[in-house]
């Protein structure tokens, strides 16, 4: 009777990690066929836990006594799109994470929604847009347009790179074939456009806002409710949804008919999930949902990533070069910074800075100001022994905050009213570089009535706060935007007038493999922000530096992205580094710093051994990080270099195999 009854094993994937070295899924007994992508309730060990099916397959004889589980309850049939399950699949052995912790990311919380906020916030952009108005593409623009937006029905699918400058019109190319795409009669078509960060959302919903009904936009991005995320999350695998705008967290959704994936400023570092499991890049991720889908893929930057150019060389990508509008001449100059302490002038602004900005206040012009920390400095130093004053947890300089304290910026940890130096007890620090709060206390002073806010982690913890300075920018509000790199990019607004670099060098201070192609990517992406297509003025650009001859700061300014490409894919040839060769990084982190010395020394010789018959792998000796010691843990790390197409199979298990405590990192954006 039991036997009739319980006939289907059935395969499931716990959300939860399961270690590499073993078997991703689990067997269940279940007395019917449960489909592929069912969310459903399993036992595992002592407790009840949800799990994603990945088939179903008649029951057979078994020796012994061994008993099977069941299946505790299907919660929902076809939970997840079968494109789903194989994006989870790949992400999971790409960037050598649990399946379960992978499938965990596409799986949100079912809960109703209590207001629909989203759709209410696009009707209300909707009603409140001003000046805003369609677009009439040129001639060059509509022909990148029909390369990628008028595709039929097909399993094939193609690769573009939308480049040009800041004020080319890409994002409106992008919007337009997205819209010719979805108004297709009779089509069920979908089109994603991915941004790097929350401030770039807003600003595009108003531009869509004009080509599409609110209830044809979706918008998916952690900030969201859990509520509102998941009914968004419903339209988007109904079907209901046409285009969906999200961060990367978006490419895990369950499209009904993705004819479209569009990445916009394709170059930025938000794109790589660093910092939890799965590490994964969203760039890399678009690829293969791409190839699932049969969706065209188009990268859009004025900056494109060394990597993704270089393929167009290689026949990889179609590159789509748009020309620049060319209706505003944008003037950059570059301040040397010692001619400033010359003559005196201690301030991080420089008196050419400030003369445009006063003159940019009596002509009701925008000022945006770029600078790469937050906080008051970049690090402060003991005025006695000259000892920096760092985290005991992290081991990182400590920021000086405008409330007089200093604070960790890798952790919880703040200081005292009145700490002390941990060398020599004295209580007088230095403030040394330049961070958002110490430009808003240097403004205050010069230009005492001008209307400023600061965009940096710290007041943009909310979708509300992202929303709030957008609206009061784009409304004229806000005379002065202070801001670290959430402001370079996106923005198309034509009353700023003035855009500063406070501090190029700083961009430049990391001995790290992306130092140089992130530092000309921020300058000329914050310098485009001005000048835009029907602007007042011309824009003005003030680039504050130590060395104006320097050769990315330069090449920046210029805005010659082929002359900096050309500079940077030489030394990379040299060393084998990317595009020429892909990295993997190895870290270990502990509380014993004994035990991490010993770790890393013991999995290094492993795999030195492992690997000792392989010509394409270079495996680098265990090293610190930069920052070795983050909350409590000491961190030591092992750089995997390889040239081949993928890596090989043995190291690949012998990664697979490292014990807890280790993070793998495929695809890192740092090496430091």
């Amino acid at each position: 009777m039991i036997k009739d009854k319980e006939k289907y094993l059935v395969s499931v994937v716990p959300l939860t990690k399961i270690p590499l070295s073993r078997e991703q899924f689990f067997y269940y007994l279940s007395d019917k066929t449960i489909s592929s992508g069912s969310l459903v309730e399993v036992s595992l060990g002592k407790r009840k836990i949800n799990g994603i099916v990945l088939d179903s397959k008649n029951d057979f004889t078994r020796s012994g006594n061994y008993r099977m589980k069941k299946i505790e309850k299907i919660i929902e049939e076809n939970f997840l799109t079968e494109n789903q399950i194989k994006l989870a699949k790949f992400i999971s052995e790409h960037y050598f994470s649990s399946l379960g912790i992978v499938l965990k990311s596409f799986v949100p919380e079912r809960t109703k929604e209590r207001i629909k906020k989203q759709e209410t916030r696009i009707r209300k952009q909707e009603s409140g847009i001003k000046n805003q108005e369609s677009i009439n593409l040129t001639k060059n623009q509509l022909s990148a347009l029909k390369r990628f937006a008028f595709k039929e029905k097909s399993t094939i699918y193609s690769k573009f790179i939308l480049f040009g400058n800041s004020s080319s019109g890409k994002t409106e190319i992008i919007i337009q074939a997205a819209r010719k795409i979805i108004s297709r009669k009779n089509d069920s078509s979908q089109a994603l456009i991915l941004v790097p960060e929350l401030t770039h959302i807003t600003p595009l919903i108003e531009r869509i806002s004009i080509h599409f009904k609110p209830d044809e936009v979706a918008v998916l991005h952690s900030k969201l409710s859990k509520g509102n995320f998941f009914s968004t999350w419903q339209k988007i695998k109904s079907g209901q949804a046409k285009i969906i705008i999200g961060t990367r967290q978006a490419i895990f959704a369950p499209f009904f008919d993705l004819k479209l994936i569009a990445v916009d400023e394709e170059h930025d570092v938000s794109y790589k999930q660093w910092d939890a499991n799965p590490r994964y890049d969203a760039r890399i991720v678009a690829e293969k949902l791409s190839e699932l889908s049969g969706a065209n893929l188009v990268f859009s930057s004025a900056t494109p990533r060394i990597e993704n150019f270089w393929k167009t060389k290689n026949n990889q990508r179609d590159l789509l070069t748009i020309p620049n509008f060319e209706i505003q001449k944008v003037h950059c100059e570059v301040v040397d910074m010692k001619k400033e302490r010359w003559a005196k002038n201690r301030s991080p602004l420089s008196r050419k800075l400030k003369g445009e900005i006063e003159y940019a206040l009596k002509n009701k012009l925008q000022t945006i100001l770029f600078v790469n920390h937050q906080g008051m400095s970049a690090f402060s130093v003991c005025k006695k022994c000259k000892e920096v004053l760092k985290c005991p947890k992290c081991e990182r300089a400590l920021v000086y905050q405008k409330k007089g304290n200093y604070q960790c910026l890798h952790c919880s940890y703040k200081t005292s009213d009145f700490p002390t130096c941990p060398n020599c007890k004295e209580m007088i620090f230095e403030n040394v570089g330049v961070g958002t709060e110490k430009i808003l206390r240097e403004l205050r002073k010069n230009f005492y009535s001008a209307r400023i806010e600061i965009v940096d982690n710290q007041t943009m913890k909310s979708q509300k706060a992202h929303e709030n300075v957008w609206r009061k920018f784009s409304q004229g509000k806000i005379d002065i935007l202070i801001g670290t790199q959430m402001i370079t990019k996106g923005w198309d607004l034509k009353n700023v007038g003035l855009v500063g670099i406070i501090d190029a060098d700083g961009l430049l201070s990391f001995p790290d493999l992306f130092t140089n192609e992130n530092a000309f990517a921020h300058i000329v992406q914050a310098s485009g922000r001005t000048g835009r297509p029907g602007s007042r003025f011309p824009g003005e650009v003030i680039v504050q530096t130590f060395q104006p001859e320097n050769f990315i700061i330069k090449s920046a300014i210029e805005k010659d992205f082929n002359k900096f490409y050309e500079k940077e894919l030489g030394e990379r040839k040299e060393l084998d580094y990317p595009p020429f060769g892909k990295l993997i990084k190895l870290i270990f982190q502990d509380q014993s710093k004994k035990k991490t010395e010993k770790e890393t020394e013991n999995v290094f010789q492993t795999l030195e051994w492992v690997g000792e018959d392989l010509n394409d792998i270079k495996i680098y000796p265990p090293q610190d990080l930069l920052v070795h010691n983050v909350r409590g843990k000491y961190r030591r790390q092992i750089i995997i270099k390889y040239t081949g197409k993928d890596i090989d199979l043995k190291i690949k298990k012998a990664i697979q195999s490292l014990g807890p405590g280790w993070i793998i990192d495929r695809d890192p954006i740092s090496i430091i």
